[in-house]
């Protein structure tokens, strides 16, 4: 029987979810090193930044450089999580600390898609060119094979905002992170459930970047302003550009209790208005600044924000449901499309993230 076509919701990642185990791009790409990080690494602050806000991590032992799987309690449960530590940070240098959340379990293949702890193209990765602590903590909410997020507080679910907070307390506790530089990344409904987050626990985070997925529920009440970056493609066929749910597969092997908690994507406003939105909230003017960044890539730019904030969106002229960029994605883009090349959308977030905290 056919499923309803509210699991086209999901995006098609989720089909790849089953077939994890055997992708290369999900397993063989995280962990790469690049020994010769950059000048600016975490901690040495570059010209006109503030000092670093050292967490009690920072006098604890220190955690040797690599990627590892770890385990946090929240809720009663043991939730896991993969943790990359960049090389060349000395024992005093406090890092700034990424969040990235993937759509579905596995954690892995957000690894690969966002790129922060991957391979470039030029062989470097940018965590390890700029010193930054990537977290990226599984999911675990749903039936079956296929694992989300908590986003609406569904009954009997676990407490994903518990569980952020939990986890960003153990990571700061164990690691020496500057947490007055922790940000907040997500691809497709990891970005959404990271825009409820980002709503919901504002003082935690310094920014907020999404692809194909910035959100602002109607009731969301930010406590500081924060700077938002967003990349999302018109030719979006799982996340609409202009909202609501896609096209997308109509046969995905989602089970009824995953597609529950995720109803209220039906209602889902689309990436310009939730951009209006994150603008209203950080007291930006109404009218965006547009320009052409290259063949078919448009950056809207809110400015005259409170605190110095921005609102920035790429919008992809017919891009898919892809990260910009990425060199992960390549078993993908079958079901996904193809990845824009036009633009690396992980460069231009961590420059956004860097001149928003300098």
């Amino acid at each position: 029987m056919r499923r309803p076509m509210l699991s086209s919701v999901l995006p098609a990642v989720a089909v790849l979810a089953l077939a994890a185990g055997c992708s290369s791009a999900a397993s063989d790409g995280a962990g790469g090193t690049d020994p010769t990080p950059s000048s600016t690494t975490a901690g040495s602050s570059a010209a006109g930044a503030a000092p670093a806000v050292r967490s009690a991590g920072c006098d604890a032992a220190r955690v040797a450089a690599g990627r590892t799987t770890e385990t946090v309690a929240s809720g009663g449960e043991e939730r896991t999580y993969l943790r990359s530590i960049p090389t060349g940070l000395t024992a005093d240098q406090a890092a700034p600390l990424i969040l990235d959340l993937t759509a579905y379990s596995p954690a892995s293949m957000e690894e690969s898609f966002s790129g922060f702890t991957t391979k470039a193209a030029d062989g470097t990765v940018k965590a390890d060119q700029e010193g930054i602590v990537v977290i990226t903590p599984e999911p675990t909410n749903g039936a079956g094979t296929l694992l989300t997020w908590n986003y609406v507080g569904t009954e009997g679910w676990s407490d994903d905002q518990a569980f952020v907070t939990d986890l960003l307390d153990e990571v700061e506790a164990t690691v020496c992170i500057d947490t007055s530089r922790v940000f907040l990344t997500g691809f497709a409904v990891g970005g959404v459930f990271g825009s409820i987050t980002a709503c919901e626990q504002t003082d935690r985070f310094a920014a907020l970047a999404t692809v194909s997925g910035l959100y602002s529920p109607e009731d969301c009440d930010p406590s500081k302003p924060l700077p938002v970056i967003s990349f999302h493609g018109t030719g979006d066929r799982f996340i609409p550009f202009d909202g609501g749910i896609g096209s997308g597969p109509e046969d995905l092997p989602l089970s009824p209790e995953t597609i529950e908690g995720l109803t209220f994507m039906a209602g889902r406003d689309g990436a310009l208005a939730s951009s209006e939105a994150w603008a209203g909230h950080d007291g930006c003017g109404s009218e965006a600044d547009e320009a052409p960044v290259t063949d078919g890539v448009t950056l809207r730019t809110w400015s005259g924000c409170d605190d110095g904030t921005a609102v920035e969106l790429y919008e992809i002229e017919g891009g898919e449901h892809t990260w910009p960029g990425s060199t992960g994605m390549g078993d993908y883009t079958a079901l996904l499309g193809p990845v824009s090349d036009q633009i690396d959308a992980t460069d231009l977030i961590w420059d956004f993230f860097t001149a928003q905290t300098t």
